[in-house]
């Protein structure tokens, strides 16, 4: 800029040349008529003083221009670049440059640093809102009466980009019955199943179908597995698998007349209940049946997993809540919810909550959240004219209520005044229809709905997870990334013995065992130290006193060896007729209980030794074996 500046100085000198080389002055000077000087060259002024005209000659007539003038520019701003900044090039009279590349170059730059602060600052607003909590939702004037849950979704398509308006959709299958649906962990796939045996899967944002095939049967409810490449169906009767392309690859007849399902990815586990009230874990990496555990409760009207800690929670036509894991045929928690049955069950996945608030729906009408450190209270509850079918959470912590004419979304749950019935974010109305089955798209701002005429994708903005872990889901994978993931999550594969409620439990010592580590063990206190160790740290010991002292430890320490030693040998003696029987006995004689076994083992071989002697004895002749009609008798 500075280089710029410096050409741009003798340009714009009042000195003028006519068309014979004579320099002439359109006005008085003080200074004497000569040749102007070029850059980096003083001048000196009467009171003594140097001045660089180079940087000078354009300070005296300085204006800003009428086209960069706040009225006139955007981007601009009357006042110059403000206090304390370096001055723009805006500042300055660009007309009065004769070279018009150089004032046109200098335009051109001025105008970029224009645009430049304008995007720094909308970039610093942006920040600061984020920081300040903003999450993309919809924002209202609440002093003018606006209200978030009156806006629809026309106006919602209407305010957004041309991207994001294309991710509303509508698919409308006529008598197909009700659907059920579900994403991949990505969200990048989804896989949809009618109650009359239409399944299709298809890559949503792409306009790819995978497969579509008709069944012909009911199906209950459809669950992707560790990838798009394969899913499951719990048909009438059995669960079955399929992969990409719709092709039958497994049929699971363990698990009978399956109602739920749900799909532990980090375990690889297949979850079922049926109407029988079995709760079934399936290994779809090993192909066996993990354990089947009866609940005893009948047939479940509800079924959600909790991500953070694998725990089943199931909801049952009796008002109750129970909690499972393969490692207990008991109920980690057995809770009283509703008054009648549990009709929907939704564990928040969000940052924040981390698995720990759960939300209960009853055919009771109330809605409950739960804390899952306190299960004995309620944290919130509330009454809902509509009748509730289903109920989801999104990755920011919004609750979404599915009932017979509607949706209803509502976010902040645990803050505000908890006794009062919580302001719905959004409404979405589904007249004469009943939603079957709500989900949230993963790391989008949107909500897919299941009901009798198809499937439809509401827009809410601030629903999705905007951050997310490339190595964990990746929404831009490729084939390698996929295979190599597969093959990752299969080695990294955790045991269902790690399963349990209490996630800080993993990694801290058990109790049982001191409930410290071994060094700390080590540092015991003083008073549990040997009287010869205490006399040592006292000074107080006496030489012959410690050396008897070592000398009573060593004869303890070689008798010790000793006993070792024997008991080694005798472990160690193997050959022999009845080396292992004897063994076995010598166990058996440390005990001082009368035992039944040990009592016939000791008659068995003591007849088997009376009959070998009673054998020797007769091939020596020592014992006559009579051959007569008698010797039957003998």
């Amino acid at each position: 800029m500075d280089a710029l500046l410096a050409s741009a100085g003798p340009l714009i000198s009042n000195n003028k040349k006519n068309y014979k080389g004579k320099t002439s002055s359109s006005s008085s000077s003080n200074y004497i008529k000569k040749q102007g000087p070029t850059s980096h060259q003083t001048i000196t002024r009467k009171d003594g003083t140097k001045i660089d005209p180079s940087l000078d000659s354009i300070l005296g007539n300085t204006r800003i221009p009428s086209s960069f003038h706040q009225s006139n520019l955007a981007t601009g701003s009357g006042s110059g670049s403000g206090s304390g900044s370096k001055p723009l090039i805006s500042d300055l009279d660009l007309s009065k440059i004769k070279d018009k590349k150089l004032r046109s170059k200098l335009t051109r730059q001025d105008l970029n640093n224009k645009q430049l602060i304008l995007e720094r600052n909308q970039v610093n607003d942006w920040i600061n809102k984020s920081i300040s909590g903003s999450k993309g939702e919809i924002e209202v004037e609440e002093e003018l009466g606006e209200k978030t849950w009156r806006i629809k979704q026309n106006e919602i398509q209407n305010f957004i980009g041309t991207s994001n308006k294309s991710k509303k959709f509508d698919l409308k299958f006529e008598g197909m019955g009700s659907y059920k649906i579900d994403y991949t962990k990505n969200g990048r796939h989804l896989a949809i199943a009618s109650s009359s045996g239409h399944v299709a899967t298809f890559d949503w944002q792409a306009g790819k179908l995978h497969s579509e095939i008709q069944l012909k049967e009911s199906v209950r409810d459809i669950k992707f597995l560790h990838s798009e490449d394969f899913y499951a169906v719990a048909q009438k009767r059995y669960v079955f698998i399929y992969d990409q392309n719709g092709v039958e690859l497994h049929k699971l007849k363990q698990h009978i007349d399956p109602t739920h399902m749900e799909f532990l990815p980090y375990h690889y586990l297949l979850t079922t209940v049926g109407h029988a009230g079995y709760l079934k874990y399936h290994d779809t990496s090993t192909g066996v049946m993990l354990t089947q555990i009866p609940t005893h409760l009948g047939s479940p009207h509800s079924m959600a997993q909790n991500p953070h800690s694998a725990i089943i929670h199931l909801g049952h036509a009796n008002g109750t809540m129970s909690l499972w894991s393969p490692n207990m045929t008991t109920p980690h928690v057995k809770l009283l919810a509703h008054r009648g049955p549990v009709n929907g069950i939704a564990v928040d996945p969000s940052e924040g909550s981390a698995g720990r608030y759960v939300a209960t729906s009853g055919m009771d009408g109330m809605v409950k959240i739960w804390d899952g450190r306190m299960w004995g209270k309620e944290v919130r509850q509330w009454h809902v004219r509509n009748q509730i079918t289903n109920l989801a959470y999104s990755g920011m912590g919004m609750l979404s209520v599915g009932g017979k004419s509607g949706v209803t979304i509502y976010k902040d749950l645990q803050e505000g005044n908890l006794n009062n019935t919580p302001t719905p974010y959004l409404t979405l109305p589904l007249p004469s229809l009943t939603c079957s089955s709500i989900k949230f798209c993963p790391f989008e701002d949107l909500l897919c709905i299941g009901h009798e005429k198809g499937i439809s994708s509401l827009l809410i903005p601030g629903s999705g997870e905007p951050n997310f872990d490339s190595n964990e889901a990746d929404l831009y994978e490729t084939y390698s990334r996929k295979r190599e993931r597969d093959v990752r999550g299969l080695l990294d594969k955790i045991k269902p013995e790690l399963i349990t409620l209490d996630t800080d439990f993993l990694g801290k010592i058990n109790e049982s065992r001191g409930g410290e580590t071994f060094e700390e063990r080590n540092k015991r206190s003083f008073r549990q130290l040997g009287r010869l160790e205490r006399l040592r740290i006292n000074g107080k010991a006496d030489e012959n006193e410690i050396n008897q002292l070592e000398s009573e430890n060593e004869n303890e320490n070689e008798n010790e060896l000793k006993q070792n030693t024997k008991e080694e040998k005798i472990k160690r003696k193997m050959k022999g007729k009845g080396g292992s029987t004897s063994r076995y006995l010598r166990k058996k004689q440390k005990k001082n209980i009368i035992d039944n076994s040990l009592l016939t083992m000791k008659a068995k071989v003591s007849a088997q030794r009376k009959a070998e002697e009673t054998k020797r004895k007769i091939a020596s002749g020592e014992i006559i074996k009579e051959t007569g009609a008698l010797a039957r008798f003998g």
